[in-house]
């Protein structure tokens, strides 16, 4: 039996465009080249971006318009050096107790002695009231948490190194 229609796709094999005129028609964005702002803004959009430039947009410095990458990124090995992971003197009375149970804070008499370093805080935070006596170990506090430290009687121990 003899084929009376063959596809057109068929019929298109081997043909550049397949049909559709123009190299980069029927696309999702045509030949335009790009939308926005900033795509194409140094080849087929060259004198729309001067224009604009001339006109100071987006502001005064046109920030969008400029060439170049610009600023820096911090390596992650610097920011992590940096990072600080703080903590409330309200949360350290409410963990005390699991703490205790799990074997990182020790109890001497009434005393709980606390190293934040080993609980993983570098920083104590003035947030919250003391209740329970104390004896704190960390390398840094905030101003408000050694004034509430001291006047509750709570001895603190910062290990950090004055630079």
């Amino acid at each position: 039996m003899p084929i009376t229609h063959r596809k057109k796709s068929r019929k298109m094999q081997a043909n550049r465009t397949r049909g559709y005129g123009t190299i980069g028609a029927h696309r999702a964005k045509g030949v335009r080249g790009g939308t926005g702002l900033t795509t194409g803004k140094f080849k087929h959009k060259w004198t729309y971006y001067l224009k604009m430039r001339a006109e100071g947009f987006p502001g005064p410095d046109g920030d969008k318009w400029r060439i170049g990458y610009t600023g820096f990124k911090r390596p992650q090995k610097m920011l992590r050096i940096y990072a600080v992971n703080a903590i409330n003197i309200k949360e350290v009375e409410l963990n005390l107790d699991q703490w205790l149970e799990d074997g990182k804070v020790e109890k001497k008499g009434t005393k709980y002695i606390i190293d934040l370093k080993s609980l993983h805080y570098n920083k104590l935070l003035g947030s919250g009231n003391v209740t329970k006596p104390m004896e704190i170990t960390v390398e840094k506090a905030s101003k408000k948490a050694i004034e509430k430290l001291k006047a509750a009687k709570v001895k603190l121990t910062l290990t950090a190194t004055k630079e």
